[in-house]
């Protein structure tokens, strides 16, 4: 059905102002290509949060139960403006909030009533968690077979270290990850950001994505098992490849490329440049853009494998030469010259770069205590506008308790006497 169909017998409107406002109602939807999917948000921290924070940026509609109280426990992670968490506003946005004590009865009773009506269920509780609380799979499905439950951990829910308790550090020590990070005969350390989290959080929110359109053909809804170790395995194809075929075990190389020279972060004058040469097109014009053009000429150097092999005697000729210019002047030389290179910029420098405002990165929140808040949105882009171009901050705790017991069917006596009980809490 067109949408000039669907309009040309509106009564009492302009067939085309009509068509006009259906073609923005079609835009916005497709902006928010999850609009009309609801989503019992059970996470807490960040990997669950940030799995159900990307459905919420696509327009899902996220009810987030929390303990009354205390709520999630990033709501205690600085900075803080007026005694709420400026990081829980930034991470949690677009979301509603519902304090639920799961252990009360009562509270058990709402939980219900969301599922029934919920599409997704969403939770990095320990596994059995939910078990406890008289929520297991069997029982969930049993509310609403449509339902798609997405769980989120360290290990996953089988295998000998499920009940491990896990934090983005165990996991990228046991996966591996730790153990390629670093420079060569120096301990091991984590990556600087928490890659496991946020990993899982994105697979998972792709698998929701998926199975919700699964479900369409098949009306049933499924169980979705993901872990941050999982994810973070999923991070070492070469790595991996090379233990399973040969069972070599590759050493860390700091910034580098076990299989690429010169790749890697290198000092110049006054900072770091990285530069990356993957393939042998870049090493000629490399070579006349640091004056060395004997590294060029010599055969021995003109491949990859070459290259590798005298690793030191490669990266050490580059290092002399950078460290006659600037990090600026190198970049205006190698940009000329056509090689990929960037500067080692801070987080600071990353976030107030001119690409960063273009690509509109940045997002300011009205917090109703915070104020005015910044905070990095989605990298998604549908249709020239970022998804996060209109977001809301994350909610205070409990602050729409009242509003969805009422969408619940809950009138005001209802209401008060589950407060009473201590089943619920509300913001203020």
């Amino acid at each position: 059905m067109t949408i000039s169909s669907l309009t040309s017998d509106t009564p009492g409107r302009d067939s085309g102002e009509a068509q006009a406002s259906m073609l923005r109602g079609a835009q916005n939807i497709m902006r928010q290509p999850l609009h009309g999917t609801r989503v019992v948000d059970l996470t807490h921290v960040l990997a669950g949060p940030s799995c159900t924070t990307i459905l919420a940026d696509l327009g899902a509609e996220v009810v987030k139960i929390e303990k009354p109280g205390v709520g999630d426990l990033s709501r205690q992670v600085d900075p803080f403006r007026h005694g709420e968490s400026y990081y829980f506003a930034g991470l949690n946005r677009n979301k509603r909030s519902v304090a639920l004590d799961l252990k009360r009865h009562g509270a058990k009773l709402v939980l219900e009533e969301l599922v029934r009506r919920a599409d997704v269920l969403v939770e990095n509780f320990r596994p059995g968690m939910l078990e406890s609380l008289d929520f297991g799979y069997q029982r969930l499905h049993e509310l609403n077979p449509a339902l798609v439950i997405c769980s989120i951990s360290g290990f996953g829910q089988s295998g000998p270290l499920r009940e491990h308790k896990s934090f983005d550090l165990v996991a990228q020590a046991m996966a591996g990850v730790m153990s390629l990070t670093g420079e060569p005969g120096r301990p091991p350390v984590r990556a600087g950001v928490p890659i496991g989290d946020i990993l899982a959080g994105v697979y998972g929110a792709v698998a929701i994505a998926s199975a919700l359109i699964g479900r369409a053909t098949s009306g049933r809804g499924c169980v979705i098992d993901l872990s941050m170790f999982d994810a973070l395995l999923s991070t070492l194809p070469y790595f991996a490849v090379r233990y399973l075929a040969n069972g070599d075990i590759l050493p860390p190389v700091g910034s580098g490329d076990p299989k690429v020279v010169p790749y890697g972060a290198f000092p110049a004058a006054d900072g770091y440049i990285a530069i990356a040469v993957f393939g042998d097109d870049f090493w000629p014009p490399l070579c006349r853009a640091i004056e060395r053009p004997d590294l060029a000429a010599d055969t021995g150097l003109s491949n990859t494998a070459g290259r590798v092999q005298r690793r030191l005697e490669v990266e050490s000729a580059l290092v002399e030469r950078l460290k006659t210019k600037s990090v600026a002047e190198w970049c205006d030389i190698l940009a000329a010259a056509g090689i990929p290179h960037a500067p080692v910029l801070t987080v600071g420098a990353a976030l107030d770069h001119p690409q960063t405002h273009a690509r509109r990165l940045i997002v300011e929140l009205q917090h109703q205590k915070c104020g005015k808040i910044r905070t990095v949105g989605s990298p998604i882009n549908i249709d020239g506008d970022p998804v996060t171009a209109s977001a809301t901050p994350g909610p205070m705790l409990g602050e729409h308790t009242e509003q969805v017991l009422t969408e619940l069917g809950y009138d005001a006596e209802m209401i008060a006497r589950l407060r009473t009980q201590g089943a619920i809490a509300s913001s203020g």
